[in-house]
């Protein structure tokens, strides 16, 4: 069954050329002396190959296309000078469910001529041309599937029924199953847990109905076959949580997406994680599971960071204290070790930009979370949580330091999936 389009983040891209190129094109817009040619990231790469088969000399893309510090040695010279994609640190839970549950929007990434590998935590990018400019695209394509997808999954635990085993693959395959001793680990939407649930139970509507509406949607990412505009018209439809029809004055629709629901059904949902269940669209603030406690102090000095030498430094002191675990973390009353973490911002207007909203996601205890340190291997241990800090002055994205002319735009890209922006 065909999947749903996918949501992405980065929601508009500009493509900058010269007067001689412009003639390639339609729909530009006159600026600073260059044209420019502006939409969605689909579009604008299309643009960018068809340029580039042309043979012109006199293009660069702005900020997404992360070609913007090689855009004065021209097109040719940017794609043989652009060094390999840094690779993308991930949760190895989250990308089974990709590989699994959403094979397809993988695998598209990989056909403009890229190689995506993975190595334990880290995914990385290679061009099977030699121009690393596919690989830098197929990056951030991958970045944006997989924060929209990690944003709207949860796991739940539930005693092992060996015998259902069978029926549960064949019934819910939007969900991704790990079986433990007596335990089932099951991954996916809050629809799908939702509804995994109610086959449980076979309480609120009918099993047969469940099974046959999951079989009929039977995709992670979940669409009413009509979804109405207002409450009046909503109210003969049938609820994506519970599936009952919603009730007259029970129908909550949500003002960005437009999807229906039952109140109850949404408050519950609104109570694990403030998005929407179906689209994943963020309303109101996320918060996290970082301990309480800890500090965040900013300082600054007039050195320089490389690639940024007009600009001094801004310096982010993290402190997290060690403390007991609470109900929210992975083992609620052991103990875990604190942490002290020292990062590195340009104090540019876009790195003041970028401390703002690492401010605000601090508060929002979204910086830290507790779990299994991927460097050192140590369990209940205070690690980052998918926001990329440079640690280092120096030493470039793989010692997580600078130069590294795309990661105030890439920080703030995850800064956004989770609704801080």
């Amino acid at each position: 069954m065909a999947s749903l389009p996918l949501p992405v983040i980065v929601e508009k891209v500009s493509l900058n050329v010269d007067s001689s190129t412009r003639r390639l094109l339609q729909d530009t817009e006159r600026k600073d002396g260059s044209f420019t040619a502006s939409g969605t990231f689909e579009d604008v790469y299309k643009t960018f190959l068809y340029l580039a088969a042309h043979g012109t000399h006199s293009v660069h893309s702005k900020d997404e296309m992360n070609t913007r510090s090689y855009a004065s040695a021209g097109l040719r010279s940017a794609h043989s000078s652009l060094p390999p994609p840094q690779a993308v640190e991930v949760d190895e839970t989250v990308m089974r469910y990709i590989k699994k549950i959403k094979p397809e929007q993988f695998e598209r990434i990989q056909r403009n001529q890229v190689s995506i590998d993975q190595s334990e935590r880290h995914v990385t990018f290679s061009s099977l041309t030699g121009e690393n400019i596919h690989a830098h695209l197929a990056r951030e394509q991958f970045i944006t599937l997989y924060q929209k997808t990690a944003t709207g999954l949860q796991t739940r635990e539930y005693d092992s029924h060996p015998r259902m085993m069978d029926r549960l693959c064949a019934e819910f395959p939007d969900l991704l199953i790990d079986t433990g001793r007596d335990k089932l680990m099951l991954t996916g939407s809050f629809i799908s847990l939702e509804r995994f649930e109610m086959f449980l139970s076979d309480k609120g509507s009918s099993r047969n109905q469940v099974l046959n509406t999951a079989r009929h949607y039977g995709t992670h990412d979940i669409e009413p076959a009509i979804q109405k505009n207002t409450t009046v018209e909503a109210k003969q439809e049938k609820c994506p949580i519970c599936l009952d029809t919603i009730r007259k004055g029970d129908c909550e629709v949500l003002p960005k997406c437009k999807h229906c629901f039952c109140k109850g059904c949404l408050k519950s949902a609104f109570q694990i994680k403030p998005i929407c269940p179906v689209c994943g669209e963020m309303y109101g603030s996320l918060t996290g599971t970082q301990p309480e406690g800890g500090t965040m102090n900013v300082s600054r000095d007039n050195s320089s960071l490389p690639g940024y030498e007009r600009y001094g430094t801004i310096i982010i002191y993290y402190y997290i204290p060690n403390g007991i675990q609470q109900d929210e973390h992975p083992n609620p009353g052991q103990s875990y070790q604190g942490a002290s973490r020292t990062a590195y911002v340009p104090d540019s207007s876009e790195g003041r930009k970028v401390l703002k909203l690492l401010e605000r996601a601090f508060d929002q205890r979204l910086t830290f979370t507790i779990g299994r340190s991927s460097t050192s291997g140590r369990n209940n241990v205070v690690t980052w949580n998918d926001i990329h800090h440079k640690t280092s002055r120096t030493g470039g994205p793989t010692n997580y330091g600078y130069p590294d002319p795309d990661y105030l735009k890439r920080v703030q890209d995850e800064l956004k999936a989770k609704g801080i922006y």
